[in-house]
Parts: C-alpha cells; sequence; structure tokens
C-alpha cells in the first residue's frame, strides 16, 4: 500500500500583507510627494480629466527643506499611533495622546489645529486630556472639521481589520483626541473601514466594494457616538448624511471639488470632507496608484494631507507593488545615517515610516 501523500505546505495568503504594506506605505509616499506642492493653488484641469505637472517623482524641498522622501506630521503622527498599537497590543487612547504631545518638540511643524489642540492639553490636568480636542472644537463653536486626524488613523483599518466594531470605536476615539468635530470622525471611520475591506477583499475585490465598506463604517461609527454625545445627536446624523453624499459624488466622472459649496483650495469648514471624496474619486476613476498620486500632488490645495490618504486609500486596494519601487525607496532610506554604526535623528529613530511596516501581516 502506497505511503499517504505529503500535505503540500503553503505559507498565508500574500494579498493580505502586500495590501496592509501598500496602505501604509501609500500613506507615507503620497505625504512625501505632496512637500514641494503643498499649499499651493495649482491650476488643474477640471475632472475627469487628470492634472500634469513637473513633479513625477520625489523631489524634497517646500517650506521647510526636506529631502527627497521625507515625510511631515501626517504620517509621523501616524507611526505615533502604529507604535502605541504594537507596544500596548491595542488601542489606548492614553498611551496614543501622550505619544502625540511628545512629537510636539520633534516637528518639522505643527498645523494650526494640532497647536490649538497642544495649548488645550497644556491648560489642562487628567483626566481632562482626553476632551481637549472637543474643548476646541466647541470654542470654535462647533464649525472646525479639519482634515488632519484623516491620514494618522490609517494603521487602525490595518491592525482591526477583522473587527468592524473595534475598528469604529478605535477611530472615532483616535480622531476626537484632537479633531473632535463629527464629520472628522465618521470620516476616519469610513476610511479605515474601507482599507481593512481593501486588506481583507480577496483576489476578486473590486474598487467599487470599498464605498458599501466605507458607508458601514460610517454608519457604525455615528450609531456608536450619536449614543456617546446626546447632545450631538442632529451634528452627527447630519456628518453621517454629508459624508455619504462625498461618497456618492466620488463616484461621478465630476466630484464637484472645484464647486462654491466645497472647493479643494478654499475648503474652510470642510477641509475633511474634501480629503475623503478626493480619496475616493482617485480610487475610482484612476487605473494605477502612481497616477492617482500625481493627480493629487498636481491639484494643489493641502496636498500632504490629500496624498497620505488617496496614497493610503488606494495603496491598500492596488497593493505594495503597485507603488514604484523608487518611491518607496526614497521613503523608506530618507534620513537614515550615512554610517549605519552613528545612531540618527529622532525622526529616523522614532517617526520615520518605515516603522508603519511593524503592522503589517508577514
Amino acid at each position: 500500500m502506497p505511503p499517504p501523500p505529503k500535505r503540500r505546505v503553503t505559507g498565508p495568503d500574500p494579498l493580505p500583507g502586500q495590501r496592509a504594506r501598500g496602505a501604509l506605505l501609500g500613506l507615507a509616499i503620497g505625504n512625501a510627494l505632496a512637500v514641494p506642492t503643498a499649499g499651493r493653488p495649482f491650476y488643474a484641469p477640471a475632472f475627469p480629466q487628470l492634472a500634469e505637472g513637473p513633479y513625477q517623482g520625489m523631489h524634497g524641498g517646500g517650506p521647510h527643506d526636506l529631502r527627497k522622501g521625507q515625510v511631515t506630521e501626517p504620517t509621523q503622527l501616524a507611526v505615533a499611533l502604529a507604535l502605541s498599537l504594537r507596544d500596548m497590543k491595542r488601542y489606548d487612547a492614553g498611551d496614543a495622546l501622550k505619544r502625540y504631545r511628545a512629537w510636539q518638540s520633534h516637528a518639522i511643524s505643527v498645523s494650526e489645529p494640532m497647536r490649538e489642540l497642544f495649548q488645550e492639553c497644556d491648560a489642562s490636568l487628567p483626566p481632562h486630556l482626553k476632551d481637549a480636542g472637543k474643548r476646541v472644537w466647541q470654542k470654535n463653536l462647533r464649525r472646525l472639521a479639519p482634515a488632519g486626524a484623516l491620514p494618522r488613523v490609517v494603521p487602525l483599518g490595518v491592525h482591526l481589520t477583522r473587527d468592524p466594531f473595534a475598528l469604529a470605536k478605535a477611530a472615532l476615539e483616535d480622531t476626537a483626541l484632537t479633531h473632535f468635530d463629527p464629520r472628522s470622525q465618521l470620516a476616519g471611520a469610513g476610511l479605515c473601514a474601507a482599507i481593512a475591506k481593501a486588506v481583507t477583499g480577496g483576489p476578486n475585490l473590486k474598487a467599487a466594494d470599498l464605498l458599501p465598506a466605507a458607508e458601514v463604517g460610517i454608519s457604525l461609527a455615528a450609531a456608536a457616538l450619536g449614543k456617546q454625545e446626546k447632545d450631538y445627536v442632529q451634528e452627527v446624523a447630519f456628518a453621517a448624511k454629508l459624508l455619504r453624499e462625498d461618497l456618492a459624488l466620488a463616484a461621478q466622472d465630476d466630484p464637484q471639488l472645484y464647486g462654491p459649496e466645497l472647493h479643494m483650495h478654499r475648503p474652510g469648514n470642510n477641509a475633511v470632507r474634501a480629503a475623503f471624496r478626493l480619496a475616493f474619486w482617485e480610487l475610482l476613476h484612476v487605473p494605477t496608484a502612481e497616477a492617482a498620486l500625481l493627480d493629487v500632488i498636481h491639484r494643489g490645495g493641502d496636498t500632504e494631507v490629500h496624498g497620505a490618504v488617496t496614497g493610503a486609500l488606494v495603496g491598500a486596494f492596488h497593493g505594495e507593488g503597485a507603488l514604484p519601487e523608487e518611491w518607496r525607496q526614497k521613503v523608506l532610506l530618507a534620513l537614515q545615517p550615512y554610517n549605519p554604526l552613528q545612531k540618527g535623528t529622532v525622526l529616523w529613530e522614532v517617526y520615520h515610516p518605515r516603522h508603519l511596516l511593524l503592522l503589517a501581516p508577514a
């Protein structure tokens, strides 16, 4: 009688790992590509024609004269969150906030919303630190909807892919630390849900499948936030409605991002919606991750945030291999000490995007 055939040993499906790495590297690459165009009101053609321009790779520069591949606040804070998730083995709001505050003294620059938040934290005592973001929102007459927390929460979409309720809760908690406005909180939950869907979606996943996933993330987060913040139920419901409209417009040829209600160069109180809508438009209408990022950075506005959010979303869908090798290497090696025996700066040792990959499955 012949011996039974040996079982073939196979490793894990490489697709989830490739897509997780794509989300995390896409975040950093989009941020780094945007450095020379950030804040500039570039002329761009009307959608769906793609924008063109001189920045076809990593150029560095910008107002802070950064090196090629160097990242800024959107990615550095995402790294801080990723390190917290690694060390705590779960999401811990107190630990995350401690790391965001520690980053301030090493930051290349600090955005105005984060500066306001840190000032409020400095004036607070535990256990009221976690409510600092809420107080900033209230002081701004409940009209503040910046986009800074949107790229930061991307690691949650990779770390909590299998638990949509825990993912929605963590996205709400982390966004609320710094950007309490319900539009910001629900947008973060929707983006994380879409990234989780991309990572776990399997080989037959379509870009359009990420829209209903984002809607589910928004709905779960809206239900939780409305129950938690009963005084702001109307704001939560209205935020959910607006973000669903953003997803619907992202599916159209013209996402209306140069209109009177929402303009990429003058986002006002809709900055988070502009970043959210643009990222999903790029996912649905541009065939490659590379082309999507080049379009984003040549449309001007807050391109560091727009590039980071779009990079995370299209990287999650297309996978790490869709991001040009040269871009990946520039980001992963930026700020590396020339002497391997020499210790690098804090931006290399602590806040460098290579640490994001600690969350990606093997």
